[in-house]
């Protein structure tokens, strides 16, 4: 009996192991000014991720945090501090759109795909009604949300 409790024990440790040993950290830098010249923004803007991959959000420059905008049906939404690194683990399938709360008039503002976009209309038509709001770089929402598949 003891011997098959060990094995039972060995083989969903493997099994567990196995699906946290999949799951990512994605690094998004909060930037006043990234490589390409762009001003106040999350390089990359767009992510594409998996169930279970956690984004990593660095402050490369003071000032910045990230908040969830839109999240799919029963993920939970997130309010990171700002000037400290952040982490979201994403739980649900869909498309988040998120800013960063000082400079979403500016245009700080980034999309995640997790998995199939199964509320795709929905982001876009929030990052329509935002973009709206900005009072530059209203496309970025655009660009990042064409690159969702």
């Amino acid at each position: 009996m003891y011997l098959l409790k060990a094995h039972v024990i060995a083989a969903l440790t493997l099994v567990f192991g196995a699906v946290s040993a999949n799951a990512a950290d994605i690094e998004i830098k909060m930037l006043d000014k990234s490589g390409t010249g762009a001003m106040l923004t999350f390089e990359p803007s767009f992510v594409k991720a998996n169930v279970n991959d956690t984004l990593v959000f660095v402050p490369a420059n003071k000032g910045h945090n990230t908040s969830s905008l839109l999240v799919p049906a029963s993920a939970k939404e997130w309010k990171g501090p700002f000037d400290k690194e952040f982490r979201v683990k994403m739980e649900k399938e869909g498309v988040y759109l998120y800013v960063c709360d000082a400079h979403k008039p500016m245009g700080m503002v980034g999309v995640v795909q997790v998995g199939k976009a199964v509320n795709l209309e929905d982001a876009k038509k929030k990052a329509a009604e935002e973009s709206t709001r900005m009072i530059m770089n209203k496309d970025r929402f655009t660009k990042a949300l064409e690159q969702v598949k």
